[in-house]
């Protein structure tokens, strides 16, 4: 072999070795050679932006170890893998930035030499999956809410069919009794111990995200977190100073003024309760773009409202950040607090069609944003017309509920109203019945959530005997099926649990309307 052909040689070599250098400065996972010990020699541009440190940084002197690996524990077993078997393949730790920020990353790592004999340094490769374990745990806790939220709507169902029976039965009670009677105070406290259940179950069926979009309208955050402010301001401590920095030029969105107005104030009071000595608060809104480069929850892209409020308290440990939006979980004493709070919070977001994070330091700050879409670009035009009370002088209605204690009461309840009652606890029961005897049949109340025959069968079975049949549904959920098309006739909602006046009420309004 001749000198040219070594120099060829060494030549090409020296190629390959600038091309494999390129190859690796321009990879999107960090890349890291250390020595023996753990002393860095050299970095990639991907790992210098991932672990947040400058490229002109002096490398040599910092141990990786030491200086990135999170957890203690995890140096001692990634180097006894190493030593017994040579590399490491696709294991999942938590590395720690200069920043002191936490990477989730899947690391791979080799030994340069001979693990058997004699090992001169290691090989680390990474892949940043912090964005994508974010999702993942928002994808599980989405199932997870969704999972509590179908059996808490259960629960408010059944409670508001209980409460159906004992609201109207106390106020009957009442009625018959003289004011200063025993039967009357003993049939208030029943009253009042049963209204304060129905905010609870209310409170289930918020956090369920089946609520009424009949009271949405075009808002302006701002003008509702200033009107939050003010009933609130009373109630805040004068150690806690309140800060807003509200966007001047805030899009508009579209929702339920009361119900936003009662995620503020949530929101506000938690953050009041993280600063029991004192502190500040932080209200800001924003206009906010969502684009396809990064995502917000599962929201679609488009322009959104971002609704921040933080406090500067003690802050939420990790190890429950993942339940406070849970139904009935709370970290105050019994008695102090129903754990509904929050999920409330989590239930109106939902049913705008937002989004809400949270975020949390320990003793440093918490942080909670909310992303709601904005208004539609539509005119939204209301067509509330004033129209005479109809009344209830000869008029039937057919009223068909499967629990026995509430078809009673109601029946009672209409009959003391003035209105002609006809009472089934099922839907076939009042079919055989309104086949031969229909013509004196005005409306028809009807429970939607029924065995075998359930509400809307039973509207359709109805109105095909009797087509002029008006149909108003009851329920202990929140479902509101007049808008829906098929359901033709359906004239009014009545929501369990109601009182005399409440009943007398919504009756007024429906049969006004016709």
């Amino acid at each position: 072999m001749t000198m040219f052909d070594l120099f060829k040689i060494k030549k090409d070599s020296s190629k390959k070795s600038f091309q494999l250098s390129e190859l690796i400065e321009i990879l999107q996972d960090g890349v890291c050679i250390t020595r023996d010990a753990g002393e860095l020699i050299y970095l990639n541009k991907a790992a210098y932006f991932f672990l947040q440190m400058p490229t002109n940084s002096d490398i040599s002197q910092i141990n990786f170890f030491q200086a990135f690996i999170n957890d203690p524990s995890q140096i001692k077993d990634l180097k006894e893998q190493l030593e017994k078997q040579g590399l490491v393949r696709n294991q999942e730790l938590q590395l720690k930035t200069q920043e002191n920020k936490i990477l989730e990353v899947i690391l791979t790592a080799n030994i340069l030499g001979d693990y058997r004999q004699e090992t001169f340094g290691y090989l680390f490769l990474f892949k940043d999956i912090t964005e994508l374990k974010r999702i993942q745990h928002q994808l599980l806790q989405t199932q997870k809410l969704e999972s509590v939220g179908l059996m808490a709507s259960g629960i408010a169902h059944d409670f508001n069919n209980i409460l159906a029976a004992i609201i109207p039965n106390a106020e009957l009670i009442k009625i018959s009794s003289a004011h200063g009677d025993s039967n009357f105070k003993r049939a208030e406290i029943i009253e009042k111990s049963a209204h304060r259940a129905s905010e609870i179950a209310q409170r289930l069926l918020t956090f369920t995200r089946q609520s009424d979009h009949r009271n949405y309208e075009t808002l302006n955050l701002n003008k509702v977190i200033n009107e939050s402010i003010e009933l609130l301001e009373h109630g805040i401590p004068e150690k806690v100073e309140l800060v807003r920095k509200l966007h001047s030029s805030l899009h508009l969105i579209y929702g339920d003024a009361s119900q936003i107005q009662q995620v503020i104030m949530n929101l506000v009071l938690n953050a009041v309760d993280a600063l029991p000595k004192g502190g500040m608060i932080e209200i800001r809104t924003e206009n906010y773009l969502i684009n396809n480069y990064y995502q917000v929850g599962s929201l679609d892209p488009g322009e959104y409202v971002r609704l921040t409020v933080l406090d500067n308290g003690v802050g939420i440990p990790l190890e429950i950040i993942s339940k406070i939006f849970d139904p009935f979980f709370t970290t105050k004493d019994i008695g102090k607090g129903t754990g509904l709070g929050l999920s409330v919070v989590y239930g109106i977001v939902k049913g705008m069609n937002g989004h809400i994070e949270v975020s949390s330091k320990l003793n440093e700050v918490t942080r909670f944003d909310i992303y709601l879409p904005i208004e539609p670009k539509s005119d939204l035009e209301s067509q509330d017309i004033e129209k005479e009370v109809y009344e209830s002088k000869n008029m039937t209605i057919l009223l068909i509920d499967d629990e026995d204690y509430v078809l009673n009461i109601l029946a009672d309840t209409l009959e003391y109203l003035g209105y002609d009652v006809l009472k089934f606890n099922n839907g076939k029961a009042a079919l055989d019945y309104v086949k031969s005897f229909h013509n004196k049949l005005h409306y028809a109340i009807i429970d939607l959530k029924m065995p075998e025959m359930d509400g809307r069968d039973t509207s359709l079975a109805l109105r095909k005997i009797k087509p002029d049949l008006k149909i108003i549904f009851t329920s202990g959920f929140d479902d509101h099926p007049i808008t829906d098309e098929n359901m033709i006739g359906v004239v009014g909602f009545l929501k369990k649990p109601y009182t005399i006046n409440q009943v007398k009420k919504s009756l007024k309004e429906i049969l006004s309307n016709e």
